[in-house]
């Protein structure tokens, strides 16, 4: 019996290179977002946390469809683990700087898993698949 979840045809490498693409692509738009406001485009405080859920959103989209194009099978898979592993780093990270656990945490999971796996999805589907040596 194969069963859905083979550990031996689980890719570690394209999970941890998703993984790092979806941390980048945070970063980056973390960083973009801190020179918007700092140079003067003020974002209320109250809308701030959903404008950083759409940043980790498309993070975990990018690392997810990476992903999946590497492996081209098993998208929804591979972006589901994504997304979850993301949200995990980023519950970690928030809980160690003095965040605390509330209806948003939910929502991030709930956001994450399902970006992850729409872009597991749209990374299968890509036309050609991209190689790592």
């Amino acid at each position: 019996m194969s069963g859905f979840i083979d550990a031996g045809k689980l890719p570690f490498k394209t999970i941890l290179i998703g993984l790092g693409v979806t941390l980048v692509v945070i970063l980056l738009l973390s960083l973009i977002l801190c020179a918007i406001v700092t140079f003067g485009i003020s974002i209320p405080y109250p809308i701030m946390p959903y404008v950083l859920l759409i940043a980790d959103a498309i993070g975990v989209f990018s690392g997810a469809y990476i992903a999946a194009a590497i492996h081209k099978s098993q998208g929804f898979l591979l972006g589901i683990i994504i997304g979850f592993l993301s949200f995990v780093i980023l519950f970690i990270v928030g809980l160690s700087s003095g965040d605390t656990i509330s209806i948003l945490t939910g929502l991030r999971l709930f956001v994450l898993l399902l970006f992850g796996f729409f872009g597991g999805i749209k990374g299968v589907n890509k036309k050609e698949r991209i190689h790592i040596k």
